[in-house]
Order: C-alpha cells, then sequence, then structure tokens
C-alpha cells in the first residue's frame, strides 16, 4: 500500500466516512466565491472578504504546504420534532473532528519518518471546505450547494489536514447526481436557495438563528417556524439523504441534555444557566441572546396562548434588549387582550429604541 492509501485507511478507523488527498494549490472554484460575495450573499459574515488567497488556495496555509487531506464525519439525521440543526445535537463537532485530524497528523509524521508541518481544520481556517471535499471526491455539489455523496447524502461534517509532505492524489470528482431534482429548492421554508448551487445567507434559517447577530427581518420570521437553531429542511427532504447509513462519531450522537428542548426555557435562562446546559455544544455560536431571540420567534409561531407568561415575562425582564424585541414580535403575533396589556405596560417604560420600535409594531399590527 502507498502512503496515501495507508492515510485513507487510518481516517476510515479514526471515524470519518470518506477520505480524499489532493494537491495543495488553487481552488477551480474561486470564481464562484467572488460572484457570491460580489452579490452580497454572505449578509453580516464579513470574516468571508478576509484573506481570500487563502480561502482559493490552500497552499498558503502552512508554511510548504503540499497536500490536502479532506475528510468527512458523518452524523444522524434529525427526528421530525427536532428543533435544532441535526449536527448541533451531540458534542461540538469542532473539537470532536479536529482531535482526529491531529491523530491523523501524528500517522502522516509516523509514515513519513520525518517531522511533519501539518494545519488541521474543522471551519477554523480560511478555506472552501466544499470546494475541497468536491475536489478530493467526497462527494458532489448539490443544489442546495451542500456536499453530497451516496452513501450519507448531505449528513457529513467536512475537515482538512494539510501537510508539507507530497501524497499521491487519491479521489477524483464525483458526476452531479441530483439531475432534475429540485426538491431542496422547492422546499426552503425562505427562499433562500435562489437558483440551483445558490444560497442567499441572508435568507437562509441557518444564518439567521446562528450567524446573524442582530434581529431576525420581520418579514422572515413567520417562516423559522419551529426552527431554533438551524434548520435542516433542504437536506431532510432530499432523496440521497433519505438513503443515509448514520454510522455516527460517539461524540455527535444526541446529548440527552437537549433531548426534548424547551423554546420557554431557553428564552428564560440566565446566563449561568445557558452556560451549564450548553456547555461543549456548538450552539454556543449563536450566544445566548441569539438563542433568546430566535425562543421567542418559535413561541411566537407556535400560536399558543400557554406561551404568553414567558413571552411577558421576558418582554418585562429580559436583560438583552434583542430578546426583548422579539417578545413583543411574538405576543403581537399571539394576540389577545393579555398581550396588547403586556404590550402596553412594556411601551410606557421601555428605554431602548430598538426594543420600543418592536413594541410599537406589535401593537400596530398584532392581532387584536
Amino acid at each position: 500500500m502507498t502512503a496515501a492509501d495507508l492515510i485513507i485507511e487510518r481516517a476510515l478507523e479514526l471515524g470519518f466516512s470518506h477520505c480524499g488527498i489532493l494537491p495543495a494549490g488553487p481552488l477551480a472554484d474561486a470564481p464562484r466565491l467572488d460572484a457570491w460575495l460580489a452579490d452580497g450573499f454572505a449578509g453580516e459574515m464579513g470574516y468571508m472578504h478576509d484573506h481570500r488567497d487563502l480561502r482559493v488556495d490552500p497552499s498558503k496555509l502552512t508554511d510548504g504546504a503540499r497536500s490536502v487531506i479532506a475528510v468527512a464525519a458523518p452524523y444522524a439525521p434529525p427526528h421530525p420534532d427536532d428543533m435544532i440543526a441535526a449536527y448541533a445535537l451531540g458534542d461540538d463537532y469542532h473539537g470532536a473532528m479536529r482531535a482526529r485530524l491531529v491523530q491523523l497528523e501524528a500517522f502522516v509524521r509516523a509514515e513519513a519518518g520525518a517531522q511533519v508541518v501539518g494545519r488541521p481544520a474543522v471551519d477554523s481556517a480560511p478555506v472552501l471546505e466544499r470546494a475541497v471535499a468536491v475536489e478530493a471526491g467526497l462527494g458532489w455539489l448539490g443544489k442546495s450547494a451542500m456536499v453530497l455523496n451516496t452513501t450519507h447524502g448531505t449528513w457529513t461534517l467536512l475537515g482538512e489536514l494539510v501537510v508539507d509532505v507530497d501524497l499521491t492524489p487519491v479521489g477524483r470528482p464525483h458526476p452531479d447526481r441530483c439531475g432534475r431534482c429540485t426538491r431542496c429548492i422547492d422546499a426552503c421554508p425562505t427562499g433562500a436557495i435562489v437558483a440551483p448551487y445558490r444560497v442567499d445567507a441572508r435568507r437562509c434559517i441557518a444564518y439567521l438563528t446562528i450567524e446573524a447577530r442582530g434581529p431576525i427581518p420581520r418579514p422572515l420570521r413567520p417562516a423559522v417556524g419551529q426552527h431554533l437553531f438551524g434548520c435542516d429542511v433542504c437536506q431532510s427532504v432530499c432523496p440521497w439523504s433519505a438513503r443515509v447509513d448514520p454510522a455516527p462519531v460517539p461524540e455527535l450522537t444526541r446529548r440527552a441534555s437537549l433531548r426534548g428542548v424547551d423554546a420557554a426555557a431557553i428564552l428564560a435562562m440566565s446566563k449561568p444557566e445557558f452556560a451549564a446546559t450548553f456547555a461543549g455544544s456548538a450552539m454556543k455560536r449563536a450566544r445566548r441572546r441569539g438563542l433568546a431571540r430566535n425562543a421567542a420567534v418559535v413561541l411566537g409561531n407556535r400560536d399558543d396562548p400557554g406561551d404568553f407568561g414567558p413571552l411577558a415575562r421576558a418582554l418585562a425582564t429580559h436583560d438583552e434588549p434583542l430578546a426583548r424585541g422579539h417578545a413583543a414580535w411574538a405576543l403581537g403575533r399571539i394576540g389577545g387582550p393579555a398581550a396588547r396589556r403586556s404590550l402596553d405596560r412594556a411601551c410606557s417604560r421601555e428605554t431602548d429604541s430598538y426594543v420600543w420600535e418592536e413594541i410599537r409594531a406589535a401593537l400596530e399590527h398584532g392581532s387584536p
């Protein structure tokens, strides 16, 4: 077996479902990145405009980089009633995958019999991960702009190990097997997949509930539905994803603490409660105020009069204006005399201009 074959074998032993190797160098997907950024589709993700030279050429990620080892780790699909994207139901995948890439780097060093300089990356380096995965043969780019393969559909997470060793390339690009299917485009609740292979992040529920730091645009809040953190709709409707054999990395299995997570409880969480509940979880990415914002939207969309209490308390007492503002919107959506009285009281005491505007809009446009 060649060194490349042994590396692939070791990667699979470590729990990765796919592994490929390509020379470190310019990626063919650079024009797609430039067009996506020029269209403003990155939204508030300003970091996507940084370090373009590194993103489109992995050879610049570390001195003397010669090869990129690309990997994919599988995870289990969501349950139908999940409010959290499936990838975030286990431990934080960044740490779980990075630890395995560090072990893979040690294997490469042992095989080479020399000091190997490597850089593991799991969303932690400016690199076009999907482009690397496609060029390394891990799958093809679907119309949802996610990487698909025939054994796990879209239910994989991507990582890379850049090394200063010349390795024989392993893997070649897959043919596009999406055909004429447009299920992901048709099912997107907010119309974020604006064309095949093109996603406007500003409309994507995953972006709105995780990456966006400010208010969720009012016109998009109803479409967020019951999505508390992320969204799996485009993945769940994909025919290839229905054929998945999960075989998840143990750390990516569902945490007991996230079973039956309650939006009202998240809206009411104190800072210590948030820190304890989401320690070691990818959900920390949204931060406490972001999850509270999302929880208020979920409660508003649930349209259950029983949610009035948690929302009224949040509007009156939450320390984050972002949470109070979205609680006001949710109360306006639920409507009724009690909601209007709560909004009226808040209007007379609220000092934050953003929250006051949300209250005004809820009183003006909410249900009587």
